[in-house]
């Protein structure tokens, strides 16, 4: 069966929407920038990134990790081929640095695997139209820890294994949904177990590439 309309991602690499335990790609925008030209394999990857947000004109920052660079606060966002509006919106508007948290139910305090958790506050939109560009019934985009990793910095390798044990006992106040469907907007907390304290959280499914944010 010929797949529907494809999802552009305006400024990332690969990520998917879900749908019906399904993964469909995302693919660019056809219309690479000057660095599709360029020889290797980074100047490759980047040149299949959009050089410019076609919603806002803003230039698209990437690094050598393929993640489209966002300050907290910012949007990474994936829009329909040939469209405006953006289909699908993460934002991480806060992260909180912390050295323990409380065991979800019991009350006692429990420490990270990996040396420190991150709190972060996300927000995510999956426009209704979503569910018209893939084949599948529902269209979902993926919010739990696994689809998160961090850095040490920009430019530097992201460690994707952040869904751990502790992570996942920790108590909050206001968990996020483990995926966002079409027509949907949500907002809560999401728990990673990071060996930095400092650095940079990723939003990348398919860890080919997605946004930084900076903490």
């Amino acid at each position: 069966m010929e797949k529907k309309q494809k999802l552009v991602a305006i400024g990332t690499g690969a990520l998917v929407v879900l749908g019906a335990a399904v993964a469909v790609s995302i693919v660019t925008n056809s219309q690479p920038s000057p660095a599709a030209n360029a020889t290797g394999n980074l100047e490759g990857r980047i040149g299949d990134v959009a050089a410019t947000d076609p919603q806002t004109g803003d230039k698209v920052y990437v690094d050598s990790e393929y993640q489209v660079v966002k300050e907290l606060g910012e949007p990474g966002k994936l829009t329909v081929e040939g469209e405006k509006t953006p289909t699908f919106e993460i934002t991480v508007n806060k992260v909180q640095v912390l050295d323990s948290c409380i065991l979800r139910g019991f009350g006692d305090t429990i420490t990270p695997e990996n040396g420190t958790f991150l709190l972060l506050d996300v927000s995510a939109t999956l426009a209704a139209s979503a569910s018209e560009a893939v084949d599948e019934e529902l269209a979902i985009m993926p919010l739990d820890a696994s689809v998160f990793g961090v850095s040490p910095g920009e430019n530097r390798n992201v460690y994707y294994d952040v869904s751990t044990t502790a992570s996942y006992s920790c108590e909050l106040e206001d968990a996020l949904d483990v995926a966002v469907g079409a027509g949907n907007t949500i907002e809560g907390q999401v728990m990673l177990d990071s060996p930095y304290s400092s650095g940079q959280v990723v939003y990348d499914p398919e860890k080919t590439g997605g946004w930084t944010w900076s903490y």
